[in-house]
């Protein structure tokens, strides 16, 4: 029976038509695709918005908006004027959007922006059909292959490329899932799932995932020491690059929650460090029992707390902000993620300083490297060459400054390699200034027959003359 005056409305599946004539019951599929529209023509409008602000540089981004654009509007043309019949079954979707971007959008947009915990914890798993496919090792491998390049790192580092050296790498124990850390908590070991063996893929996921944070310490100083630590033959027999070990990773690094557990710099030499030896002693670093002065990070620390490390033999401090002298020119350059060093009575601007200042000082001896000194001129630190030598920005140079409590000069020395930082380079030579005085050492075998040194060492003296030169000192060269 119908009310007066009441339109007549036809049968449908299900009795759904009663409930939606009802405020707050469903919809009808007219009100539906009413709704649809509206959603439509709101996303077109949020598209010329986005498209508005930035189109100069999202340009890809805008590319897949614009590809959405166009599939939204075959949609809306879709939509107008269409009732679903009684008995409609919904069809199929199509293979290549079975689940919501077409592939070639994954791939060449979305992955590509996504830090690679990302892409394998979340964007990953999204996609059924192309997540596991567009996300591989091939995938892995490009990004490593890109940060490799772009950190200068390229034929100094590496990771094993296939999966045969990674094999007997036993699974490390995947950290407790909990509800406030979501499933990038766990990785990049997640990727790998369980079983008796680290996958290849999780191996390549976490050298991704190092490679991919802290970009400018990677770039700025590791392919600097590296070198060095290959002339003074610190590196493995095998030579360079060194190749991230699939082994270390799975006990060390199973998980992002481990990576973070020290400074990045220091976070990053550990993944290669293992690899170095002196003498026969390993170089890896190690974190030793935490210092008993109590000190907890404070505001303004980065982070960073007072902690003891230990590499070899040699023992070291990690010192916060907060603990450096007020008048300490390091303060100004203090950088968390490279934090200064105490190291007896020197204290190093940063980590990075530190281990190539180790180099020159504490391991330059291995069998098969003869470092000598060349001159050692004395000057008086108030000179006004040495001075500015010791103080000013030396340019095409690497400098490391560092001060030395017991010291005068305000403490200050430095060291200016002069030779060993650059790709093709097969000796080192450097300026080393303490207290007013200058001396020149290099690992360049002397020609012999020659008396002066500009003829015994050709490579070395030269770069000494141009730079003392410059700042007034070729008066202390030898001849």
């Amino acid at each position: 029976m119908s009310v007066e005056g009441e339109p007549k409305r036809p049968h449908t599946q299900r009795g759904d038509s009663a409930a939606s004539a009802q405020p707050g019951g469903t919809p009808s599929i007219s009100e539906g695709l009413v709704r649809l529209e509206e959603r439509i023509a709101s996303l077109h409008t949020h598209i010329d918005l986005a498209r508005a602000i930035g189109a100069d540089k999202w340009v890809s981004v805008f590319a897949a908006l614009s590809s959405a654009e166009d599939a939204l509007r075959g949609v809306d043309d879709g939509v107008k004027g269409t009732i679903r019949p009684i008995g409609w079954a919904k069809p199929p979707p199509p293979a290549d959007s079975a689940e919501g971007l077409p592939p070639d959008v994954c791939r060449d947009v979305i992955y590509r922006c996504l830090p690679i915990d990302e892409a394998v914890c979340s964007a990953r798993p999204i996609s059924r059909a192309h997540g596991s496919q567009l996300v591989n090792e091939a995938f892995v491998q490009r990004r490593i292959a890109k940060h490799l390049s772009r950190h200068s790192l390229t034929g100094l580092i590496d990771v094993e490329r296939t999966a045969a050296d990674t094999a007997n790498a036993a699974a490390p124990t995947p950290a407790p899932h909990t509800s406030s850390s979501s499933s990038s908590s766990d990785a990049p070991a997640a990727a790998g799932g369980g079983g008796p063996h680290v996958s290849h893929f999780c191996y390549l996921s976490q050298c991704c995932y190092a490679l991919e944070h802290g970009g400018a310490v990677w770039c700025e100083q590791w392919p600097d020491f590296i070198r060095l630590a290959d002339i003074y033959k610190l590196t493995p027999s095998t030579g360079l690059p060194l190749i991230m070990s699939a082994q270390w990773m799975a006990t060390h690094l199973p998980t992002k929650a481990d990576f973070h557990t020290m400074p990045l710099a220091l976070r990053q030499y550990s993944t290669f460090g293992h690899l170095l030896n002196y003498k026969g002693t390993s170089l890896a670093i190690e974190k030793l029992d935490e210092a008993d002065d109590g000190d907890e990070a404070k505001k303004g620390d980065g982070g960073v707390r007072r902690q003891r490390y230990r590499i070899g033999a040699v023992y070291f401090t990690m010192v916060p902000l907060s603990a450096l002298p007020a008048d300490s020119p390091f303060r100004e350059t203090y950088d968390p993620h490279n934090p200064p060093i105490r190291y007896d009575c020197h204290l190093f601007p940063s980590f990075t300083s530190f281990m190539k200042h180790l180099v020159l000082f504490e391991w330059f001896d291995p069998k098969g490297v003869d470092e000598r000194r060349v001159f050692w001129a004395r000057l008086g630190g108030g000179d006004e060459g040495y001075r500015s030598l010791l103080t000013d920005a030396i340019d095409g140079n690497t400098t490391i400054d560092y001060t030395n409590d017991g010291q005068g000069d305000d403490g200050r020395q430095r060291l200016i390699i002069l030779k060993g930082m650059k790709e093709d380079d097969t000796i080192t030579a450097y300026l080393y200034l303490i207290d007013g005085n200058i001396k020149l050492f290099t690992t360049e075998a002397a020609i012999e027959g020659h008396t002066r040194l500009s003829a015994r060492f050709p490579s070395a003296m030269p770069l000494t003359r141009t730079l003392l030169t410059k700042h007034g000192l070729a008066h202390i060269i030898p001849q």
